[in-house]
């Protein structure tokens, strides 16, 4: 993109990018940053500086950026550090949409990296916006009721860190078997509707995402756009299967 994000046309594609998914069709790439004509230090000089494209450009503008996270999240926590899978979480809860369709795809992920509203949600210090670490045990519900605020859109990010998956021995080439350990849900609930996450079929990688049971992800993700200002929601976290 080559100008201030207006919406998800102003997120166009390189030619030389790859796409997802994952033979077991798990959500690739999770998120997409500026990779083209962008002004960089290169190496011909101590001062020398040109315009290059790629995942040259891109990975170090991703990475740099979410370190940039962690030292402010650091700088408000004492000098503590987010775990790894909240700093995933919350780069996925705040990318600005991108593609076709609402919701995460096998191209542009769940959508573009935004710094401004990642720091926001950290330097909102669990007021209007709330940033949780915590442990599901075996058997557990873990829930959370919020008040909608009115402010916007209901949006409830959940990241974990899975264990390794099993390593395939046999048929190597595009398994489609699933890697996903520990399946979490998250579901968000009012009286008696309940909200599930967004997914994407593999079989049919270039439909648009669907909401229902996501059993491939270790993120999941749930956006409610006709909240009720003043109304309760219960955000409820299980499992299936056994934890380890």
């Amino acid at each position: 993109f080559s100008s201030a994000y207006t919406g998800p046309q102003d997120v166009v594609m390189t030619d030389f990018s790859s796409w997802g998914p994952t033979d077991d069709g798990r959500i690739k790439p999770d998120v997409v940053s500026a990779g083209t004509s962008l002004f960089s230090t290169i190496g011909s000089g101590d001062n020398a500086y040109a315009y290059n494209s790629g995942t040259s450009m891109c990975a170090p503008t991703a990475s740099g950026s979410v370190l940039l996270l962690q030292e402010y999240y650091a700088s408000l926590h004492g000098g503590t550090f987010m775990r790894s899978a909240t700093l995933k979480g919350i780069i996925i809860h705040t990318a600005d949409e991108a593609g076709s369709a609402a919701g995460p795809d096998y191209r542009f992920g769940w959508g573009l990296m935004n710094m401004e509203k990642a720091a926001g949600v950290i330097s909102s210090n669990n007021t209007d916006q709330l940033i949780q670490e915590n442990v599901l045990s075996n058997g557990n519900t873990y829930t959370l009721p919020v008040v909608a605020s009115g402010k916007g859109n209901l949006t409830v990010t959940l990241s974990w860190t899975d264990p390794k998956g099993t390593v395939e021995t046999a048929n190597l080439l595009n398994n489609t078997t699933r890697k996903l350990v520990h399946d979490l849900d998250v579901r968000v609930k009012r009286g008696a509707t309940t909200y599930t996450p967004w997914r994407l079929n593999p079989a049919s990688p270039a439909s648009a995402a669907t909401r229902g049971d996501n059993d491939r992800d270790n993120v999941e993700k749930i956006e409610i756009s006709d909240v009720v200002p003043g109304e309760t929601y219960t955000i409820e976290i299980t499992h299936k299967g056994t934890l380890q």
